[in-house]
């Protein structure tokens, strides 16, 4: 008897175990393309953080329709539903996401599943009337236990119409996040995400050396933003248009701003990231251009991700 309550333990440790692996591969806000496989592919026609509702409408991004068409959705990408099943052979994970507007009103979806290569969209429908900056927030809902888990985090600003652009105003975000980059000799010309994810063993991190500040091959904790290669942005002398620089903000409230900073040639940068389990919580790292010339500064975007120490 001993025995067998040993191994239905082990086996509800095992299960919970592999229930707590599950990892965010990818988030964002943009439009997709909605054709006859929506269900089976997520196709990103374009991600940023800055939309015009009034183009989006008149593109008809806005009107709910699914026949080829481009529409503008929020999306979380998480691992196939397969590799996350119950005794029952159920998926263990929905899914729900949270709408904070820019008057502080919010909504929250229902409880939904993912499609099975682990994606799911959400769309959205901004107005006109709700300009300014939306957050969604996405979370996992465990199908047995009801644990609710906070996996990742958007941010990005609406507007109706746009003003005329000034030159390079165009810079559009490809990617950012949080995670493992491996740094190598081709550290500079090659962005290799090794990880991505929302919530990160800051003991593992240390214990496997990513927090070292070493690049000899190994894989570094850090963040990064990825925009248009550099050349595409040049102001009449042959120099970039853009800078970049970040905001850390601590789980106490603190924060720590950098300098400016250049990107390399092909329009990304890093910046390598140090919890050391005295500081666990919910960090926030928030993206800005800056030109040149005009000085503009331009919030491009925000990551969050959540520090412990040990599991």
């Amino acid at each position: 008897m001993l025995r067998v309550l040993l191994l239905m333990f082990a086996f509800v440790f095992t299960v919970s175990a592999e229930a707590r692996d599950w990892k965010p591969v990818d988030s964002g806000v943009g439009l997709i393309l909605c054709d006859g496989e929506y269900d089976n592919r997520l196709k990103i026609a374009e991600r940023n953080n800055h939309w015009d509702a009034k183009a989006l409408y008149e593109n008809g991004a806005l009107s709910g329709r699914c026949g080829g068409n481009n529409t503008f959705s929020a999306w979380l990408q998480g691992p196939p539903v397969k590799e996350y099943l119950n005794s029952n052979g159920l998926p263990i994970w929905y899914n729900k996401y949270r709408i904070t507007y820019p008057d502080g009103k919010t909504f929250e979806s229902g409880l939904r599943g993912f499609y099975s290569p682990g994606f799911t969209t959400a769309g959205l429908s901004p107005d006109g009337t709700n300009n300014g900056v939306w957050k969604i927030d996405w979370y996992i809902v465990h199908r047995d236990t009801q644990e609710v888990r906070h996996v990742a985090g958007n941010d990005f600003t609406i507007t109706w119409g746009t003003a005329p652009a000034a030159a390079g105003s165009d810079w559009k975000l490809k990617d950012m996040g949080v995670g493992l980059i491996l740094c190598d000799g081709e550290y500079d010309t090659k962005l290799k995400i090794v990880e991505r994810n929302g919530r990160w063993d800051v003991k593992a991190l240390y214990d496997n050396g990513a927090l070292s500040g070493r690049c000899s091959g190994n894989n570094t904790f850090s963040a990064w933003l990825q925009g248009p290669p550099v050349k595409e942005y040049m102001n009449s002398n042959g120099l970039p248009i853009w800078y970049n620089k970040y905001r850390i903000t601590y789980p106490d409230g603190k924060t720590f701003e950098s300098g400016l900073r250049g990107f390399y040639t092909p329009g990304f940068t890093t910046a390598g990231l140090s919890p050391d389990g005295t500081n666990n919580g919910v960090w926030k790292i928030d993206w800005y251009i800056v030109h040149r010339d005009s000085k503009e500064v331009r919030h491009v975007g925000t990551s969050e991700f959540t520090a412990n120490w040990g599991r």
